[in-house]
């Protein structure tokens, strides 16, 4: 000391100020220390890291890099003990836990020996991750901050908020969004200071993948004042390279960095202009490296209902599923998708099928810039959801990627549809190609709307919603009547429950419309949004039937002919032109006519089973491969059921039927104009359809007596003969709902060279007995291994979905070739579904729509189900009979039920065929069925005299 002063005074003063502002200036080393890669290119690359940051600082501004050395160890920690000695700040970015380099007593001496001093530590990514169990290294003391073990973590895009403005380290950064690996569950000690924040979605926390999405806000990065003076800093991120050409993340640790060494940080903090390195250097590794992940085994995509736009129902690029592996124990629930949002209470119901799309780039929200596989899911409470089909890094499978809430549900009047909410009822259609969604969905303000929504973001695109409203189809429909007739029915039950579907370019949506006073297909212009053109079933003046309602929709050729088939309603028939109830249809829609009548079809005892609600068009129509024309006279297909049960086969290149009226009405099967089968059918003694649920009825089968409501789906076997499945209920006796085997036929399609080819019954299923069966879908690998999936809801068509008793589907398995029981799902391993849904297969995985997603596949790990009580709000009976509303069943039935009954429209049933019922089924309608609602506040005793005032 005495030395110093000594020299002072020898010295100019110019040069001893000069000398102390040096001294107070004094050079600040830093050391950065990196490690070996881990994990595949660009990802956990800490040696291109270090270099990166060390080049940052050498590129700061002269007057800054000149105050420091900088010395790097890309590649590991040195083997030089002293290279620590007389450090500012050490840099530390390597692997941790059980690799971390401190566990090594050596490092550690001499790094503890650094933190001493005071020296500056700053702490990135895995560097701050200790064993679980750490009793040696001891960095929390250090950094104030550290991850235990790899217990949680997760991937996604964020935004980063600047926690502490007048922190050093935030000086100049501003909110910045990217994606990165973070850790949610730092443990902190002592008093740190959050420097960076941002909302998490933990992807795996406990050793276990997450599927429910709870954000939760976590401090990213932070700064700690160790109490004998030295700085520290931490970020959990870095997991990418590229996160270091992130500018504001490049100021923040350069910031921190100079912080940390007692070091000037500028009042804006340094200057880091733009780069673009880190971005190359990840370029040219994932050229040059082989990507070591598993490869991704490529699974068809699903984009609309029963597998593609023909609805054949059949998946041929299967390989995964065979009948030895679903029936054998490895076959099993997967996973699940959390429940769907619920609406008021009321949990949600997946009426629409799931979609699948192979590989979807998400642009928005948390998981932008990751690609998955993806389920589509919309649900009755009018949201639209994208699902994670497979674990994808750490997004588990069945994980929402992206929710969209349409709107409010409508809830349809007299009563709600089944009980529940009306919002989605259609199985979307997507659009792969531009990446859309089209969906549609109702609510109580606008009735129903089509929606596109981008299928990376589900965002609703620009000029959408259209609104699907009566008015503007009228003015361009193609089958209008002389004069235009406001609806009768007091309330707007307007259904859109058949599923969209797309012309072969895509320029145009089709939706159709049932239980309505006339059905409707709209076309939709999807590249201007509007009702481009319209067809009604019905030419008015008449109003009342021909309701497009069923499952399938229209099915669409490969050169964009539509075909659809129409229903009915309780005393739906009337002679007059251009009606087209009960019915199967053929239009084109060609510029500039738009939708035009191509060609029909009517069974011969239409008027008969139109006047009973034994709808034609209650599933759809499933249009076959085309056959070598060398094997018959008729090679374009098409096949349709309905609720009498029967089969029935058309030449879709030579509809039979005129373009203005429909054939005379007939009770001659054999004058049926449909390809029928050779042989003699006993219900007719002659020729006719071929009746595959019986027993043959024309006068009963509506609501629970109906045969079947499912689109037949297709195979074709090696040896080329065709195969056509197809679920419903044969009854136990005529007028009776109750079913017996079988419920699920295979039929052959025969052919003869030079002849039209026809239907035979192959086989039934002689055990399983369906509630009320969905469409079947095929899956094979070409034309091996072939099964047959069907999901039964397992409850009749006027069982309600919400309140005590809501039915439980059963998924099954049956091998395509004999019909055997594969496999089922246990009961109640399936929650309350929507009605007249299927399965979606592909990719190994059997997708399920219930109130979630629920997938089954092959694999070791079985989720164990545990069913969960539904939210929802119980329509209820008081059954005590002190609260009798002492009135007779005939004074109930006129307030209650005559509004409805005895000037009955569409699907409501007249009075006279609700009396024809058993009274036990009359008093179940209304104590658990579809009409409790309407039994509201109506005892026990009550509903048994509105029963016995009708027998």
């Amino acid at each position: 000391m005495l030395a110093c002063r000594a020299w002072r005074w020898l010295l100019p003063v110019g040069l001893f100020m000069a000398m102390a502002c040096h001294a107070q200036e004094a050079t600040k080393k830093i050391v950065l220390i990196g490690g070996s890669k881990s994990e595949g290119p660009a990802r956990h690359d800490y040696a291109n890291g270090v270099r990166l940051i060390a080049s940052f600082l050498a590129s700061l501004p002269e007057r800054q890099r000149d105050k420091l050395t900088i010395s790097s160890y890309p590649d590991g920690w040195p083997a030089d003990p002293h290279v620590l000695d007389g450090a500012s700040a050490v840099v530390l970015y390597f692997d941790g836990d059980t690799r971390h380099p401190l566990l090594d007593a050596g490092r550690r001496h001499s790094f503890e020996a650094l933190m001493r001093a005071d020296a500056g530590l700053v702490v990135l990514h895995q560097a701050s991750t200790v064993p679980a169990n750490d009793t040696s290294i001891h960095l929390q003391r250090w950094l104030g901050g550290v991850r235990l073990g790899m217990a949680e973590r997760t991937t996604e895009t964020t935004t980063l908020h600047v926690a502490s403005p007048s922190q050093p380290a935030t000086r100049g950064v501003q909110d910045f969004t990217y994606r990165d690996e973070f850790y949610p569950g730092i443990r902190f000690r002592g008093k740190i200071t959050p420097i960076l924040t941002a909302t998490l979605h933990p992807q795996y926390r406990d050793g276990k993948w997450i599927v429910e999405d709870k954000p939760e806000d976590a401090t990213v990065a932070w700064a700690y004042e160790r109490p004998g003076g030295g700085r520290s800093f931490g970020f959990s991120g870095g997991h990418y390279l590229v996160a270091l050409d992130q500018t504001m993340l490049r100021r923040t640790l350069l910031n921190a960095i100079l912080w940390a060494a007692h070091a000037e940080v500028p009042q804006g903090g340094v200057s880091v202009g733009s780069a673009d390195a880190a971005t190359r250097i990840a370029e040219g590794e994932l050229r040059d490296t082989p990507d070591s992940s598993p490869a991704h085994v490529a699974a068809p995509d699903v984009p609309s209902f029963h597998h593609d736009p023909e609805r054949t129902g059949w998946n041929d690029q299967e390989i995964a599923l065979t009948p030895a592996s679903v029936s054998g124990p490895s076959f099993g629930l997967l996973w699940e998708s959390p429940a769907l949002d619920s609406v008021d209470g009321q949990t949600a119901h997946l009426y629409a099928s799931p979609l699948y799309v192979d590989r979807v780039a998400i642009t928005a929200g948390q998981h932008a810039g990751s690609t998955f596989s993806v389920v589509i899911a919309a649900s009755n409470n009018g949201y639209v959801y994208a699902i994670n089909a497979a674990k994808a890094g750490d997004v588990a499978a069945g994980r929402i990627l992206w929710r969209t809430r349409l709107a409010m549900p409508c809830r349809l009047q007299p009563a709600p549809l089944d009980a529940v909410p009306t919002g989605v009822l259609a199985t979307p259609v997507i659009d792969v190609k531009r990446g859309r969604i089209y969906v549609t969905s109702c609510d109580p303000e606008k009735s129903w709307q089509a929606y596109a929504l981008d299928l990376a973001s589900g965002v609703v695109l620009p000029g959408w919603p259209v609104q699907l409203d009566e008015t503007r189809m009228n003015v361009v429909n193609r089958n209008a009547g002389p004069r235009l007739l406001s609806p009768t029915r007091r309330f707007d039950f307007r259904v859109q429950r058949g599923a969209l579907n797309l012309s072969p370019d895509g320029s145009h949506l089709y939706v159709v419309f049932g239980e309505t006073e006339t059905g409707w297909l709209a076309s939709v212009d999807t590249v201007h949004p509007r009702i481009e053109s319209a067809f009604a079933a019905v030419a008015m003046p008449r109003r009342g039937s021909g309701g497009i309602w069923g499952a399938g929709g229209p099915a669409v050729d490969e050169a964009g002919n539509i075909f659809l088939v129409t229903g009915s309603g309780f005393d739906g028939y009337t002679d007059q032109a251009h009606d087209w109830t009960q019915s199967v249809l053929e239009l084109s829609d060609l510029a500039p006519q738009g939708l035009r009548l191509r060609g029909s079809y009517t069974p011969f005892n239409y008027c008969v089973t139109a006047k009973m609600d034994i709808d034609l068009g209650s599933g759809g129509a499933s249009l076959l491969p085309e056959i070598h024309a060398g094997s018959t006279a008729t090679p374009r297909l098409l096949v349709l059921g309905g609720k009498q049960g029967n089969a029935y086969l058309l030449d879709r290149d030579h509809m039979p039927g005129r373009l203005d009226l429909r054939p005379p009405c007939s009770s001659d099967a054999a004058s049926d104009t449909s390809l029928l089968p050779a042989q003699n059918q006993p219900q007719f003694g002659g020729r006719g359809p071929l009746n595959v649920f019986g027993p043959y009825s024309e006068q009963d089968g509506a609501m629970d007596i109906a045969r079947a409501r499912s689109v037949p789906a297709v195979f074709r076997a090696l040896d080329g003969t065709t195969h056509v499945y197809m679920t419903g209920n044969t009854r136990a006796a005529q007028g009776s709902a109750t079913g017996i085997a079988p419920s699920l036929v295979r039929l052959a399609v025969v052919t003869t060279p030079g002849k039209p080819a026809w239907l035979r019954v192959e086989q039934g299923q002689p055990d399983v007995v369906f509630g009320n069966p969905g469409s079947p879908v095929v899956t094979s690998h070409d034309s091996r291994d072939a099964i047959v999936w069907v999901l039964d809801e397992n409850a009749g068509r006027s069982a309600a979905l919400a309140g005590d008793g809501a039915p439980s589907p059963r998924l099954y398995a049956f091998d395509a070739g004999t019909l055997a029981l594969l496999w089922k799902s246990a009961p109640g391993q399936l929650f309350t579904s929507g009605k007249y849904n299927e399965p979606t297969v592909s990719g190994g995985q059997v997708l399920v729509g219930t109130d979630r997603i629920q997938a089954f596949g092959v694999g070791t790990d079985h989720l164990v189900h545990v069913p969960r009580p539904e939210a929802h709000v119980p329509v209820t009976v008081d059954p005590s009979p002190t609260r009798s509303s002492g009135l007779d069943g005939a004074t109930i039935y006129r307030q209650r039920c005559a509004m409805c009954h005895d000037h009955p429209q569409g699907n409501i049933p007249p009075r006279s065929w609700i009396a024809s019922r058993p009274r036990e089924e009359i008093i179940h309608a209304l104590t658990q069925g579809v009409m409790r609602a309407q039994a509201a506040g109506l005892t026990t005793q009550d509903i048994k005299a509105v029963a016995g005032a009708l027998k």
